[in-house]
């Protein structure tokens, strides 16, 4: 969970949807007794951190590549576990982008694969761009 605390969050809105779709994926799978145990390992974790007093310099931390401009886009690699990166891809100039698979219209996009360093992540995603599933 420190890993998380170094994320830039582009809002709270943001925040808030990344820590749901943690928790959807610790539950994915938890039914019973087993799912309990999952829901109170989660409030404990949050009521810890809740318990820490905020600090200037880990409010201060950016993540490991952040702002990479790459051709339109702007990209940001995030740590979402050991050896696990993933990077977001959004307009330089704020504009929605298009997904190609799925078909959407986001704010921004995340790379679907895990890479094992940010820069690898960066390296997927600047792919994306290239292959034109990022427009």
């Amino acid at each position: 969970m420190s890993v998380q605390a170094d994320l830039d969050f582009a809002s709270d809105d943001r925040a808030r949807a990344q820590i749901g779709a943690a928790v959807s994926y610790l539950l994915r799978d938890a039914t019973g007794v087993t799912r309990e145990h999952a829901v109170e390992t989660i409030v404990e974790m949050v009521r810890d951190i809740a318990s820490r007093p905020p600090t200037v310099e880990a409010a201060s931390i950016q993540p490991l590549m952040s702002g990479v401009t790459y051709r339109d886009f702007v990209i940001d690699a995030y740590r979402r576990d050991v050896d696990r990166w993933r990077a977001t891809i959004r307009r330089s100039n704020g504009k929605k982008i298009r997904i190609a698979s799925p078909p959407s219209v986001r704010d921004e996009a995340t790379t679907t694969a895990d890479a094992i360093t940010a820069e690898k992540a960066i390296e997927f995603a600047r792919r994306a761009i290239d292959l034109g599933e990022v427009i």
